[in-house]
């Protein structure tokens, strides 16, 4: 078996990463051409199918001479190991004699890669909560301004990748006719069909945006403690990047 630190097993385990996503996405993807079918409709028993299907895999693996070679390091990393040892030891040496080194160039690039992609993560993450908040919250503000009208559906049209039967619903756009989407109008309840007649707000600083006016587009209670949890997710995976 691989030795624990040695960095070669990882590529023995992104191989059988490699399988068990192979397995699973053409699991999934026959389940999707054969739709409707339990596969479709609980994709999780793909990656049930195909975790147990490592197991047998691994094993047969293991009596192949080069899954064994890919244990044994190669020239290259045994001198960017033994190059990573001397930094070290100078390091050590330095810090015992009071002195600083100086930093590569190579770990003030690596360095510098993961600012500039841990910070725009943390930041984004501090932007979660605020862009959910004030979406509907304009959308609220945009219906309560009105005016009300009625549009007739022109199109309902189900996304076939969706588990939960999720619909575009478009609509001739009043004033003009012109057919488009609904912003919530997946949310309609019961599902309107084509000719019907339902409510709508036209956002008059931006006529593409028709809102459903008659959808609840107050933040649910679960959104906060789902939304902090993303952003505090995040924003430790940004901080950890960048100065970690």
């Amino acid at each position: 078996m691989s030795a624990p630190d040695n960095d070669l097993h990882g590529r023995q385990l992104a191989l059988l990463l490699l399988f068990f996503s192979t397995v699973g996405g053409a699991l999934y993807f026959l389940g999707w051409l054969t739709r409707p079918n339990f596969i479709y409709d609980d994709p999780l028993v793909c990656a049930f199918i195909a975790g147990a299907a490592c197991i047998p895999a691994y094993v047969l693996v293991e009596q192949f001479s080069w899954w064994k070679r890919l244990e044994q390091p190669t020239e290259r990393t045994k001198t960017r190991r033994k190059r990573m040892r001397s930094r070290a030891s100078a390091k050590a040496r330095a810090s015992r004699s009071g002195r600083r080194l100086r930093p590569s160039l190579l770990e003030v690039l690596i360095r510098t890669v993961r600012v500039l992609v841990g910070v725009p993560i943390a930041l984004g993450s501090l932007a979660i909560l605020p862009l959910g908040i004030t979406a509907g919250h304009d959308n609220q503000r945009l219906i309560a301004r009105g005016p009300i009208q009625q549009a007739v559906v022109v199109s309902v049209t189900e996304d076939k990748w969706s588990r939960s039967h999720e619909v575009t619903v478009k609509v001739a756009r009043p004033g003009d006719g012109v057919a488009v989407e609904v912003d919530g109008g997946d949310q309609l309840d019961p599902e309107p069909a084509v000719g019907d007649r339902i409510d709508v707000v036209v956002d008059p600083e931006d006529p593409s945006n028709v809102v459903a006016a008659r959808v609840d587009w107050s933040m649910p209670w679960w959104a906060w403690p789902f939304g902090i949890v993303i952003t505090l997710v995040l924003l430790a995976m940004g901080l950890g990047i960048a100065f970690g």
